[in-house]
């Protein structure tokens, strides 16, 4: 019998550049995300706690932001806490994993640094698959060995299952599990949760941005011996949610339907909102003031507002937007991944962390470069 903490994707020291002045404070919600984990993990008695890769943003977090993860980790001694590398937070030389300040990790913390079996206690066998690079196209957990024994096999593992939608870095084959003979599979990288079989996501412990299905949780998995089926329990830990609304007003009823519809989130103090209101049907001036009064409301109210008017809304992707396939294809389908709070595969990646206003306009003028017309 085992039980243990599933987590992953902490990005602690994620930029939110989008959310401007409230980026400190979307920074701050990820560590009281990670201290209710480690208060949890006592909670539940747990054997120990796994974090399946993107512990941290990227490279360049700064010491605060890893001494601060640092002290949250050495909270849980003595319960053991393995920590694999992931795509944002490879295995390289000179990485954030070399860093002093990582090094005050208390002995309890092991590294999965290396692909190999990592064993707890006599009849629990942890098969750790870090990454060491941002991108490939090869299965990290293409290594693990067939069942050779009975003791419980936990894979480790940060990538995309090869039957997710548009995921190709890091493809994890689905039948993983079976092929290996794992009890269970702990993956990252996609920020929900999500169980397929044996393999499992619990997604981001706080959501990052808009668009995640079911993040905010955490998984307490018990496991009562090899080949059974595993228990797993959610436990919510994100206090922030990222909502997306795109109303579409025509009359004054339009604009008292959508004040409804954000009432039922109240309290508006915790949700981060992007609204895209479609008024291009509107004639009646009392309801676009009712909406710009509304407006100003919701930003009174509101954690965090991104209102979109209709000359800054997306670019419409109908056929006469379109941009054929190639180079300009690539860059705009980057340009959108960035706007819509992703960080793009490829070299787009270096440019996340630019305002949207400018990401916004790159996009405008390239589709006026491919001969299309904004929105």
């Amino acid at each position: 019998m085992v039980r243990f903490l599933h987590t992953a994707d902490w990005q602690i020291g994620m930029k939110a550049v989008r959310t401007g002045k409230r980026a400190n404070a979307v920074r701050q919600k990820r560590f009281d995300a990670a201290d209710r984990i480690a208060k949890l993990a006592e909670e539940e008695d747990v054997d120990f706690v796994i974090l399946a890769g993107d512990t941290f943003e990227d490279h360049n977090v700064d010491d605060v932001a890893v001494k601060r993860t640092v002290d949250i980790l050495n909270q849980l001694d003595p319960i053991p806490v393995y920590v694999l590398p992931g795509n944002h937070d490879p295995m390289i030389p000179g990485g954030i994993w070399d860093r002093d300040s990582w090094g005050r990790a208390g002995p309890h913390v092991t590294l999965l640094s290396e692909r190999r079996e990592y064993t707890h206690g006599d009849d629990v066998t942890l098969y750790a698959c870090p990454l060491t690079q941002k991108q490939s196209s090869l299965d990290p957990t293409a290594w693990i060995p067939l069942r050779e024994d009975d003791r419980i096999r936990i894979g480790i593992a940060h990538g995309a299952l090869d039957i997710l939608p548009d995921r190709v870095n890091f493809p994890i084959a689905a039948d993983r599990p079976e092929a290996s003979g794992l009890d269970y599979l702990a993956l990252g990288d996609w920020h929900g949760y999500r169980v397929l079989g044996r393999a499992v996501y619990p997604g981001t412990m706080e959501p990052t941005g808009f668009g995640e299905k079911d993040p905010g949780n955490v998984l307490v998995v018990d496991i009562e011996e090899a080949h059974a089926e595993p228990l797993i329990t959610t436990h919510p830990t994100g206090s922030l949610r990222w909502v997306d609304i795109e109303p579409g007003i025509s009359t004054l009823e339009d604009v008292e339907m959508f004040d409804r519809t954000l009432r039922d989130l109240e309290p508006l103090a915790s949700v981060l909102l992007k609204i895209s209101p479609d008024v291009s049907g509107c004639t009646d001036s009392r309801a676009l003031q009712r909406l710009e009064t509304l407006r100003g409301e919701i930003e009174e109210r509101a954690f965090f507002l991104e209102w979109r008017d209709p000359v800054n809304q997306p670019i419409a992707g109908d056929g006469e937007n379109q941009i054929p396939d190639g180079m300009l294809y690539e860059i705009d389908g980057a340009l959108a991944a960035i706007l819509d709070g992703r960080i793009p595969e490829g070299p787009g990646h270096q440019f996340a962390d630019r305002d949207p206003e400018v990401i916004r306009a790159a996009r405008l003028l390239l589709h006026r470069l491919a001969g299309g017309r904004s929105a």
